[in-house]
């Protein structure tokens, strides 16, 4: 079968691999979609901690089965959309409810989702894969595992504030911001998403959002939950100015490692700012992430095109460009 391999930052080869065959409770799925991620255009830019080079690359999809393991869940023909990874249930952290800090869900994580073939582990088809609508394009089903990112972040909020709703600020219109953005409305959130990319913030117009320049943003609107997405240092530092007090900050998208931020201290204690920062996902987020695709959620202005695994460097220049919001990889 071809895959894509990151073979050195920059460096991208389409290699030919032995199919993979399924043993106990493993799936075989034919990709029919693989979609683009922040994360995979970080480890292509300078490398990333989580992702062996060389190694195969890409790890949200959607496809068909087309072989089993004994005792597994599904049968050939399934169209199915999943997660690339599951937490192991028995650690400290899956005891103490918090299944996304598993201490070897990044170890057992499956990569490789730009191929024709991907071999789910046994682990992740258990829990963490399900079967796909028929009136759900692949393209949106393979959206699963950036939208479980996303619905891990709102349960954080939740055992916070519970059910109850408000006024809720993204900053960052990409894809993951406008992710939120959706999700949030979709629960009857009052959205605004504020960003500096003219373009980006008019597909959050298209979808239905309100979407303003950050420049313009007031300072003083006091928002119930603030939500960061663009990981840079200087926008994690000005974020808590815009929350209303006793307000909630989450600060979601990552900056580089070893950077430090610093928070006005007056802000966070005389105003009683909660500070938030959510990883990962665990089941709970991927059924909620399910629930909101196969529940009308729309998320395909985000699709920016589909690309051959051909034109893997081409769209990962693209991207790095700012050309496109996420491509989908149709092997």
């Amino acid at each position: 079968m071809r895959s894509v391999t990151l073979c050195a930052p920059g460096e991208l080869r389409v290699d030919t691999v032995p199919v993979p065959e399924p043993s106990e409770g493993e799936l075989l799925i034919r990709v029919q979609a693989a979609t683009t991620c922040g994360t995979d255009l970080k480890a292509w830019r300078r490398g990333h901690p989580q992702i062996p080079m060389p190694g195969p690359l890409g790890h949200e999809y959607s496809g068909d089965v087309v072989a089993v393991g004994p005792n597994s869940r599904f049968a050939v023909g399934d169209a199915v959309m999943g997660v690339h990874s599951a937490p192991c249930g028995h650690c400290r952290w899956c005891q103490a409810d918090q299944p996304n800090l598993c201490e070897s869900i990044m170890e057992t994580k499956v990569l490789g989702a730009y191929a024709e073939y991907l071999l789910v582990p046994a682990r992740i088809a258990a829990v963490n894969v399900y079967p796909k609508p028929a009136d759900l394009s692949y393209a949106q089903a393979a959206l699963l595992e950036p939208l479980a990112c996303v619905a891990q972040g709102i349960i954080e909020i939740q055992r916070i504030l519970g059910e109850q709703t408000g006024t809720v600020l993204v900053i960052g219109p990409g894809a993951i911001g406008l992710m939120f953005g959706a999700m949030l409305k979709q629960a009857g959130w009052d959205v605004t998403v504020a960003g500096r990319n003219p373009a980006r913030l008019q597909i959050g117009t298209e979808m239905g959002l309100s979407c303003v320049p950050l420049s313009e943003l007031d300072a003083c609107d006091g928002f119930d939950v603030v939500i960061e997405c663009t990981g840079q240092v200087e926008v994690w530092e000005k974020s808590i100015d815009y929350a209303r007090r006793g307000g909630l900050l989450m600060l979601f998208g990552g900056p580089p490692g070893g950077t430090r931020a610093s928070f006005n201290t007056h802000r966070l204690h005389y105003d009683q700012i909660t500070l938030l920062s959510p990883f990962h996902f665990g089941p709970p987020a991927v059924r909620k992430a399910y629930e909101a695709l196969t529940q009308g959620l729309d998320l395909s202005p985000l699709i920016s095109g589909e690309r051959t695994l051909d034109q893997a460097a081409e769209t990962f220049t693209d991207l790095e460009s700012g050309r496109g919001m996420k491509y989908v990889f149709t092997p």
